[in-house]
């Protein structure tokens, strides 16, 4: 039983990062941010309740940080530079 729950876990988590990404694509940028917030939340909370690996963790973790920065600044605000 454990083990389909780490299952969903991995499955849920590659869900979250598809749409994600799908926003991204489709350059819905308010939902880009808020599905990286809630990504970043769900990895969280499935590494502290042991569904995924130190290993998986890591792995996931190292990929978030990328698309963090990649993200940055990306929103419908005008970044003007005065």
């Amino acid at each position: 039983m454990f083990g389909s729950k780490k299952r969903k876990a991995r499955q849920n988590l590659d869900a979250s990062w598809r749409a994600m990404e799908m926003s991204c694509e489709n350059n819905y940028k308010d939902m880009a941010q808020e599905g990286l917030r809630e990504y970043e939340a769900l990895l969280e909370q499935y590494y502290h309740d042991g569904l995924i690996s130190q290993e998986n963790y890591s792995s996931r973790h190292q990929k978030l940080a990328t698309k963090k920065v990649e993200l940055a600044g990306y929103d419908h605000k005008q970044h003007i530079g005065w």
